[in-house]
């Protein structure tokens, strides 16, 4: 299995849809490409001199970077085309799913009526998500992932899948795997005689990094949890798509509801970076609460680490954060997740804490793992 699968959840833009989504790939790639490498010149030339000059030093953090970087007028049209072209991908996303409302709606009804679905949906309507995650369209995506208009409406998945992937093109991520299937190849590689029978994949999102687990490991029983409804109807109709066993449940990642002892793998997937330190935290004593003995805790995210970075990296690496709906971006780049599974009950000799390249090579992912004592 890999990035970008073909199936019946999946919007299908038309030709002048596909170009326009190409058209907006173009631009993001000429941003990343072209014009972020000329920031690294202009804050050397003019920037930096000119706070040197104004505080008789040069800048000491991001914070201080960004003064003066934002006065320039190179970095505010860099800006504006990188926001530019997050907003357009976004929009031509909406052309097409606007579009397709009415197949989307009728497939997820047809893929999981009672009889023919392998897995299940869990869905409370009561549930409250929390309020960092229901009131910001992380990342532009428009309604957010709590976006729900009705019982079935599948929406917010799709927005999620299939605008992510155009995002992750125009990153420049490759699609010959998963991160999901990151995940399970870090496990297999570190303990090659564990059979789980039982997965749980926290801020599953659409889903597409819980899949691979039922695949990988035939024999176990996934699960895999989300705060919004919409979200999890597309995750549960797109497993189903796939021919995939998966029990979707509508969860908070703080406090997920499961019975101690439950799993033999707790995972998350670029989840770490939504969520505030303290969300973090809990999560990390959840994964402990859950694992059965000998289990394994495996959290990836995106590689970055202000620890690991000068000033002027930071600032660089920060612009999604300012820019792009990420307001814990800061958070997760300083944030100390080894001791925060040491925290939850850990050994510290059974914590990991690791890169690990995508198999194409066309980035690293960091991955911060732990097994509970036997």
């Amino acid at each position: 299995m890999a990035r970008n699968l073909t199936h019946d959840m999946l919007a299908r833009p038309n030709h002048d849809e596909r170009s326009l989504q190409q058209f907006t790939l173009s631009l993001k790639d000429y941003a990343r490409d072209r014009m972020r490498n000329r920031n690294a010149d202009v804050y050397k030339n003019s920037a930096q001199p000119r706070f040197i000059s104004e505080h008789g030093r040069p800048p000491e953090s991001a914070r201080e970077i960004e003064s003066v970087m934002c006065q320039e007028p190179l970095y505010q049209m860099y800006s504006r085309v990188q926001r530019n072209g997050q907003e357009m991908m976004w929009s031509s996303v909406a052309d097409t799913l606007e579009r397709e409302h009415g197949r989307l709606s009728s497939t997820y009804k047809m893929l999981t009526e009672e009889g023919r679905r392998s897995g299940s949906l869990e869905l409370n309507p009561d549930f409250e998500p929390p309020r960092a995650m229901a009131e910001v369209d992380i990342h532009l995506q428009p309604g957010g992932y709590c976006l729900d208009t009705g019982p079935d409406d599948v929406i917010a998945g799709a927005f999620y899948e299939y605008g992510g992937n155009l995002y992750a093109l125009g990153r420049g991520v490759g699609v010959k795997e998963s991160k999901g299937e990151v995940a399970i190849r870090f496990f297999k590689e570190r303990f090659p005689d564990m059979n789980p029978t039982a997965v749980l994949d926290i801020g599953c999102s659409a889903g597409s990094s819980t899949v691979p687990y039922t695949q990988a490991f035939p024999a176990a029983e996934v699960h895999g949890i989300d705060i919004g409804p919409a979200i999890l109807r597309y995750a549960h109709a797109r497993a189903e798509a796939l021919g995939a066993a998966v029990n979707f449940h509508q969860r908070d990642a703080a406090a997920t509801g499961f019975a101690d002892e439950s799993f033999d793998i707790v995972a998350s997937h670029n989840a770490m970076h939504e969520f505030s330190q303290k969300t973090t935290e809990a999560m990390m004593r959840e994964s402990f609460r859950l694992l059965r003995p000998g289990g394994v805790a495996i959290h990836l995210d995106v590689n970055i680490r202000y620890a690991e970075l000068d000033a002027w990296m930071q600032f660089h690496r920060g612009w999604d954060q300012v820019n792009n709906n990420e307001p814990f971006w800061s958070s997760y780049a300083t944030n100390k997740p080894t001791e925060m599974l040491v925290s939850a009950g850990f050994p510290e000799d059974r914590v990991w804490e690791e890169k690990v390249q995508q198999l194409d090579g066309s980035l690293h992912w960091f991955i911060v793992a732990a097994q509970k004592p036997r």
